[in-house]
């Protein structure tokens, strides 16, 4: 089978589960009939930029690389894991007061977990543009950040904060959380890939009704996928507006 064309996923879940996706990306050749070359990133940022660049035609991306695909290249979304949304908390040490001008730690500005981070913090009152923003690479040195000193709040993404340990939740205090459900990664398709997108969204969307496609979704820790089209665009350009 002649591997003619690409699939990029987006590195946070790549990281967790790299097997998982390469396994999803062969149940993915089989039912199309074609071959489907998958060579995975590690860092999001370049992932992203490949994607823009190149010539892919099946992604999984995150909510903030899912406008850009969508604006810049053409990307349809066809699917999403279902009940799967993300979200913001901001935290501080426990038993500490905010300050007025509080130092921030965000894993990057170039995810929407900073975005929902700071329209919490619209939300609790506090005034973004008093605080100072760090940058820390990943959303648990985020709140390693707050639990060591080094910033007195935290941008948490809600999958990291429910798998830190007991002993490190302790010593934090959430202080405002978002509950938008208006970001997600979610399945696109390419503009080239027109004559594919409702043969790939049938197939994603009943893997939980397949034995060999529920083993895969079983590995990948998600329920099933369910069908999204263009509308789920335009609330999160409107976040990332805000």
């Amino acid at each position: 089978m002649a591997s003619t064309f690409q699939l990029s996923v987006c590195p946070h879940d790549t990281a967790k589960n790299l097997l998982g996706w390469f396994t999803l990306n062969t149940y993915l050749q089989r039912n199309l009939g074609i071959g489907i070359h998958f060579e995975p990133q590690d860092n999001f940022l370049v992932e992203r930029q490949a994607v823009l660049d190149g010539s892919f035609h099946v992604v999984y991306a995150n909510p903030f690389s899912a406008l850009r695909f969508a604006r810049d290249r053409g990307f349809v979304p066809v699917a999403r894991p279902a009940g799967v949304k993300d979200e913001t908390l901001v935290v501080a040490r426990a038993g500490l007061a905010v300050p007025d001008a509080p130092r921030i730690a965000s894993a990057t500005d170039k995810l929407i977990i900073h975005d929902l981070g700071v329209q919490v913090l619209r939300r609790e009152g506090l005034d973004p543009t008093a605080a100072s923003f760090s940058f820390v690479g990943n959303h648990l040195n985020a709140a390693k950040a707050v639990l060591q000193g080094e910033a007195d709040l935290g941008f948490v993404f809600n999958e990291t904060w429910n798998g830190m340990s007991p002993a490190s939740k302790e010593q934090l205090q959430v202080i405002g959380e978002s509950r938008d459900g208006t970001a997600f990664h979610c399945f696109m398709v390419a503009r080239e890939w027109a004559d594919k997108r409702e043969a790939v969204q049938r197939i994603l969307c009943a893997m939980h009704l397949d034995p060999a496609g529920k083993r895969v979704l079983d590995d990948l820790r998600f329920e099933r996928f369910e069908p999204v089209g263009e509308e789920v665009l335009a609330p999160l350009a409107a976040l990332l507006a805000g």
